[in-house]
């Protein structure tokens, strides 16, 4: 049997199993979506010319696979299946293999909530679960499982499932709804915006809530709560037959592909006061750890930070690590800066106490202090706390990650370290990005010492500087 025969039986095998399927409704009604235990049926599909992909059932959680979805979400359960399609044309004439390569659900499909939230996939059941990358050998070869996605517990207007493949066009699929507009692709006209060569990014709202999901913020912090949009801007060249079956055979066309902003756990800061930088609360934040910036939306999720209470001057910054993949250069993009509070700008600080000369992160220690209490902790009888408060730089040119806990070390046995942490206070999360070009961060060390003392002995280990160093409380 030859190759065209073969394509146009397995082509007509997939229209019998499209019409067995076509009973089932096409997309998820709103109401029942609002209910955990609610599911069913689904016969809602999406092609591109190498790929079709069909949602065949749905249901929603409170819990999937023993595991609670965070604050204010529900679990979204899928079962999709996965066939091959490829066309004849690309295999005559452009030499592509018959096989069609899936590298990775997680990472290239997507579940859009009203046009404007991300989720990807979590991994909860591998039993069930459809396999992450996988080869589709053969023409009308297939493959199903179960994908499942934190979505909103309820207000779910939209709902649609997004896949992008390196080679071919990225395939849609409605879920709940009309498919997202070109009108709310498009950021707002009031809506602040960034970008580089990789992505743009937008701060759409602002909002200090008293409470999150039923959750204060730590004493003597604020919530900050950011919606913060992207979308991708990097492109790589591909056959333009690929993507058009009535392109020419030697055309290219540039296909848009997901951008990643990697490692934004850290990088993405609200800057407080010109030299506090906090990172987001993970559980309260829906925006993804890594936000994935789509080619065709502008959409992203809440970033929520904790942030002092009397903060004057607040600022989103995006930092940004070296990008590696095809087709981007390995220049340090510059951060992009968003101002969302601004009473007063940021002051620069006294002359320091105590300058380390340690090349290329230079310390300054601002304040020595003793405490009686101090971020829940209690000095005993006959013991004092000593609260250090220090600023580091970074004057090399290129940020990175640092710790500064140990770098202060209390000559034994007359004091130990108890904790390191930011203004507020809450803990300082190390290790934390330190931007380059000397701009600050600032930090406390908080130490227990068995007696009061006008002059402490450390032990300060470092870059370029590792020796003894005295600290006078008096100063």
């Amino acid at each position: 049997m030859n190759k065209l025969v073969m394509i146009g039986l397995v082509w007509l095998a997939g229209i019998a199993v499209s019409d067995a399927l076509a009973d089932s409704p096409s997309t998820i009604d709103s109401e029942a979506l609002n209910e955990p235990g609610n599911g069913g049926g689904l016969f809602a599909e999406g092609c591109n010319r190498a790929l079709h992909m069909r949602v065949t059932e749905w249901a929603v959680h409170d819990e999937y696979a023993g595991q609670a979805p965070p604050p204010g979400q529900r679990w979204l359960a899928l079962e999709l299946e996965v066939e091959n399609r490829m066309p004849a044309d690309l295999i005559f004439d452009l030499d592509y293999e018959e096989a069609v390569l899936i590298a990775s659900l997680t990472r290239q499909g997507y579940l859009l909530v009203d046009g404007q939230r991300v989720s990807r996939r979590t991994q909860l059941d591998r039993a069930r679960a459809i396999d992450d990358g996988f080869v589709l050998g053969r023409i009308g070869d297939t493959r199903q499982g179960s994908m499942v996605y934190a979505i909103p517990a309820s207000g779910i207007d939209t709902l649609s499932f997004h896949y992008y493949h390196d080679d071919y066009a990225a395939l849609s699929i409605p879920l709940l709804g009309e498919m997202a507009t070109a009108a709310r692709r498009a950021p707002a006209d009031n809506m602040p915006m960034q970008g580089n060569d990789l992505m743009e990014i937008a701060v759409v709202s602002v909002k200090f809530p008293d409470r999150l999901h039923g959750q204060a913020p730590p004493e003597g912090m604020s919530w900050l709560a950011v919606d913060l949009r992207g979308r991708s801007r990097w492109e790589n060249p591909a056959d333009a037959l690929a993507l058009d079956r009535d392109a020419a055979i030697d055309a290219k066309v540039d296909l848009p592909h997901v951008m990643e902003y990697v490692e934004a756990g850290g990088l993405l800061q609200a800057v407080v006061d010109g030299g506090h930088g906090y990172v987001r609360d993970a559980e309260l934040s829906n925006l993804l750890d890594d936000p994935v910036w789509l080619p065709e939306f502008m959409a992203g999720g809440i970033a929520v930070f904790p942030v002092p209470e009397g903060a004057e001057h607040i600022e989103l910054v995006t930092y940004f690590p070296e990008f590696r993949a095809a087709g981007i250069s390995s220049d340090i993009r510059p951060p992009l800066r968003f101002t969302l509070l601004d009473d007063a700008a940021p002051t620069d600080h006294a002359e320091p106490l105590a300058l380390i000369e340690d090349e290329p992160t230079p310390v300054s220690i601002h304040a020595l202090d003793f405490r009686d209490r101090f971020a829940g902790h209690q000095a005993a009888e006959g013991e004092v706390l000593l609260l250090i408060e220090a600023s580091m730089t970074n004057l090399s040119g290129v940020g990175g990650m640092m710790a500064v806990s140990q770098r202060l070390r209390p000559l034994a046995p007359e004091g130990e370290l108890v904790g390191a942490y930011q203004r507020g206070p809450v803990e300082l999360v190390e290790p934390f990005w330190l931007p380059a070009n000397d701009e600050p961060r600032h930090f406390m060390l908080l130490y227990r010492f068995v007696q009061p003392a006008e002059e402490h002995e450390f032990a300060y280990g470092g870059v370029s500087v590792n020796s003894q160093i005295s600290l006078h409380v008096g100063d």
